[in-house]
């Protein structure tokens, strides 16, 4: 009797061990010892990255505002910066984060509040010499 289920269930233990092999090779890991007459498996070595990152490029909620402020020539108030957030990269920012931010920017002079509008610091020798370095032929 114990031959005879032995015997029977043969083919689906070769099959088990296939499928474990597979799935070690899958996913790189060390393949679990199984006692058998058969020779072990050769091990597989994990696919190596490429180095280039997919999807979105990961930006801080600094350089989303300075770019939303970019944006914004004449300058923007919270809200419409929020907005400016929301619309760009779908996503939606506590106010008192984003105050914060600006607060913060405000006091390593990067932006400037003024009359209730946050806008960027502007230098006015930077556009000169920006200007100046592009020919545009008209």
């Amino acid at each position: 009797m114990v031959a005879a289920r032995a015997k029977a269930a043969e083919p689906f233990e070769e099959e088990l061990r296939a499928v474990n092999i597979a799935l070690a090779a899958l996913d790189g890991a060390p393949l679990i010892e199984v006692e058998h007459d058969a020779a072990p498996a050769p091990k597989a070595e994990p696919a190596r990255k490429s180095g280039l990152g997919r999807g979105r490029i990961k930006r801080s909620l600094e350089d989303m505002i300075l770019a939303a402020l970019r944006a914004h020539d004449e300058g923007a108030d919270t809200g419409s910066i929020l907005e400016s957030l929301e619309r760009r990269w779908n996503r939606s920012f506590q106010e008192s984060r984003v105050v914060d931010e600006l607060r913060r920017l405000s006091a390593a002079n990067t932006v400037v509040l003024e009359r209730g509008h946050w806008r960027l610091k502007v230098q006015p020798d930077a556009w000169t010499g920006e200007a100046a370095a592009h020919h545009v032929a008209a």
